[in-house]
């Protein structure tokens, strides 16, 4: 398997990923933080591999920004 089609497929994991959890978060769901937090490292992960540099760091503090979330509903609603 070449390198480009792995890199297609991690692309559209985390698209599907990212495109789940907005419809998870629209409905309050918890879920949503995780696949959010996923789909954002994926694509973190393509731009590091694609040498865009300052989308990767943006995509990594949104996933951070997602585990916070995450944690912060968890002890609130827990």
């Amino acid at each position: 398997m070449s390198i480009e089609f792995t890199k297609t497929i991690i692309e559209v994991v985390s698209a599907i990923l990212i495109l789940i959890a907005f419809e998870l978060l629209n409905r309050k769901h918890l879920k949503g933080y995780s696949f959010m937090a996923i789909g954002q490292l994926l694509a973190a992960i393509i731009c590091v591999m694609t040498s865009l540099w300052f989308l990767a760091f943006m995509h990594a503090i949104n996933c951070l920004l997602m585990v916070r979330g995450y944690l912060k509903w968890k002890t609130n609603n827990g």
